[in-house]
């Protein structure tokens, strides 16, 4: 207090105000600082929860469909009749008998071919007789549709046809190819026929050392397929079923294996089982987003995974996907045990085998849902949601999480920077206000009413202020800024509408809200629209040889034209680029008859094309291709970017335009929406890198113009 009676007055108001001003920085900051931690922290949890929430339903969604299927085909005509056929040949089999060698080469199969692979995968010494079958009819059955053909030697192919001449080989021969066509319409890795009466695998798709043994007795008497079998033998009712929870199932190779098992009934009677086994890898792609974290707003660290009632993975690990020595690496310090890591490095996989007994999933299995943070599987703290995923007797925990470090390194960042801003700031204000305070209280006064009414937003502001020293300069520059900032603010607000208009040129209606939401990349997931690809051939044969730019100006005017069509069918662009037109419908406006629009803008295109050759005598010609289905839509690039959809929707009507030949390709979704309004040709099955074969159609009228 001494040394305040020095200072005068204004200057001991200036200190005051300096003190509170940083008092209030600080204060503010730590407020600031709080909010922004809880504000993250709901918002990384409540995105959590909703891939958490989505990805339980889509499986829940996937699981019903498989057993709603399993239903269907086991009270379906083929599954009846087969089974009935199938249980009368076995039965006939009893007299068959193996000369010496066919049992050799039976054994063979197991010694060299089966039981090598099972220890590779599996470890320990598998012997023979622990898996060839006891019975006659079944080393018989083995002998012809597995040892003749190997098929298991690779699970995921069928046995090739034997030359079993018996009853069971003519009801085998009359089925085999409809199920391989069942299973490849669904999606099945295997279909089981099973006994109700002795559990035997009388029939099986893949052929695998499971077929023709018995799960009461056999060598696989003790898997959760047999256990699910036994429960079905004692049921009365036709629409009863179990799913049957993913296990190492050696037949396979020790590879995850799952089932959907439903009763077969002949009127009222049971006659046997239909098992379909789980298609794992679409589990897999769902639950991690086709292996794209990021693109899912799961960060570097997020992933979304399943774990079994013995706490188990049921899925993959996005750690172990991404770098697979360092996670074994990882395990080898944590509390795994050796044994499981070396199983778990040796199959390159974690399903069924990686111990996850954490918060959340010990209180998913009890059926609560809910946000923590807990400690995960590798000893790593992070954001956690759970909840579990139930189905007949089946539950699974399904969670969330993103380590805590990546979900609060914004919210260190802007601490950090913070707090170092507010140290700079205080520093350079005291220094200022104590130097210069006394000459400027009272012009700045006024400098600062005129600044407060430009900031409420008033544009014809001006400081009178007539002295001719420096703070006279400073009042004309400030009217000189307040003028400028009218003209800046005319030009922003021209600008503006400029830039709206082009950003309703480049993205659709529906992006463009997303990004005002804060949504920069404003990824969405449309569930039905119907997408065209046309592909112009010979572009780079217009306008010559030449290099004044005509090739140029003629492809621009035919993408004009194109563009004035689309708008006419109600067709949205997407893109041009090149020799690419590629378009969508349904898009940001909901339309029924949305593959109908995308077909008649496709005999427009066809149209222009014509024309344009005509008037130009110019060599184009179209391909396109039209797929209905569900797309991603999202905007791509950061500073200069544009509107883009992907997925198999837009992938296979990529590769139909991609089709050598001129005309329009629909696929069999788009046929089956319009076969009653357009002439088509086909079908055609077209083998599509990537997708197998795909059933096609070619638009009539387009062939014949």
């Amino acid at each position: 207090m001494l040394g305040l009676e020095r200072i005068g007055v204004q200057s001991r108001f200036i200190l005051l105000m300096l003190l509170v001003s940083l008092g209030s920085i600080f204060a503010i900051g730590w407020i600031g600082y709080q909010s922004a931690r809880s504000a993250l922290t709901n918002a990384v949890q409540n995105h959590l929860q909703s891939v958490r929430h989505s990805k339980t339903s889509g499986l829940r969604t996937m699981l019903e469909a498989l057993r709603d299927q399993s239903l269907s085909l086991s009270d379906g005509k083929l599954a009846g009749e087969a089974m009935l056929n199938f249980k009368q040949a076995y039965r006939g089999l009893g007299e068959e008998r193996l000369t010496a060698d066919q049992e050799e080469a039976l054994r063979s199969y197991y010694t060299t071919h089966f039981l090598p692979k099972l220890k590779d995968n599996l470890g320990g010494i598998p012997q023979p007789e622990q898996y060839i079958p006891a019975e006659p009819s079944q080393r018989y059955l083995q002998y012809h549709y597995l040892a003749a053909s190997h098929s298991a030697v690779d699970p995921q192919q069928p046995a090739d046809p034997s030359e079993d001449d018996s009853l069971y080989g003519l009801a085998h021969a009359a089925v085999q190819e409809r199920f391989e066509r069942l299973a490849t319409m669904f999606g099945y890795e295997d279909i089981l026929l099973i006994d109700d009466d002795t559990l035997e695998i009388i029939y099986s798709l893949r052929k695998r050392p499971d077929f023709a043994t018995s799960l009461r007795s056999g060598p696989y008497a003790t898997t959760n397929l047999a256990k699910a079998a036994e429960t079905l033998t004692r049921t009365s009712d036709r629409d009863a079923f179990r799913v049957v929870d993913t296990e190492l199932y050696r037949p396979d190779l020790g590879r995850p294996v799952g089932f959907v098992l439903s009763p077969i009934f002949n009127g009222t009677e049971m006659v046997g089982i239909l098992a379909l086994e789980f298609p794992i890898d679409r589990i897999v792609e769902l639950l991690t987003g086709y292996f794209q974290w990021e693109r899912e707003g799961m960060g570097t660290t997020g992933e979304c995974y399943v774990v079994g009632p013995d706490f188990t993975m049921r899925s993959r690990s996005r750690f172990m996907v991404e770098d697979p020595k360092a996670f074994v690496t990882a395990l080898r310090t944590s509390s795994v045990t050796a044994s499981v890591v070396d199983q778990i490095e040796r199959q390159q996989t974690v399903i069924n085998q990686l111990p996850v007994k954490t918060f959340s999933a010990e209180q998913a299995m009890l059926g609560h849902e809910g946000l923590t943070t807990i400690t995960d599987y590798r000893g790593i703290p992070v954001l956690s949601s759970y909840g579990p995923l139930d189905l007949d007797s089946l539950r699974w925990a399904v969670v969330a999480e993103m380590d805590v470090a990546e979900a609060y390194k914004p919210i260190h960042d802007y601490a950090r920077k913070a707090l170092l801003a507010a140290t700079a700031l205080a520093l350079a204000t005291t220094l200022l206000a104590l130097v210069s305070s006394w000459l400027l209280v009272r012009p700045l006064k006024q400098l600062a009413a005129a600044a407060r009414r430009i900031g409420a937003g008033e544009s014809a502001v001006s400081v009178d202020l007539h002295t001719r020293d420096e703070f006279g300069e400073l009042a004309g520059v400030f009217n000189e800024m307040s003028a400028s900032l009218r003209r800046q603010r005319a030009e922003l607000e021209e600008r503006a509408a400029e830039n709206q208009q082009l950003l309703l040129n480049i993205l659709p209606a529906s992006a463009i809200e997303q990004r005002r939401d804060g949504d920069e990349k404003a990824t969405r997931r449309f569930a039905d629209v119907t997408v065209l690809v046309a592909e112009f051939r010979h572009v780079d044969e217009l306008g010559g040889h030449s290099d004044d730019g005509r090739g140029i100006s003629l492809l621009g005017d035919l993408v004009a034209a194109c563009d004035e069509a689309a708008e006419k069918c109600g067709v949205e662009k997407v893109r041009a680029v090149g020799s690419i037109y590629l378009a969508v419908c349904g898009l940001s406006v909901s339309r029924p008859d949305h593959a109908a629009r995308v077909l008649l803008f496709a005999q427009e295109l066809i149209k222009i094309v014509a024309a344009f050759d005509r008037e130009h005598a110019a060599p184009l010609t179209l391909s396109v291709g039209i797929n209905s289905g569900p797309v991603v839509g999202g905007v791509v690039g950061r500073h200069k970017f544009l509107y883009d959809l992907w997925g198999d929707t837009v992938t296979i009507a990529s590769r139909l335009a991609a089709h050598d030949g001129t005309a329009v390709h629909v696929t069999q979704q788009v046929h089956d929406r319009l076969n009653d309004l357009y002439a088509f040709e086909g079908p055609f099955h077209l083998e599509l890198r990537g997708q197998g074969s795909v059933k096609t159609w070619r638009l009539k009228q387009a062939t014949e113009a």
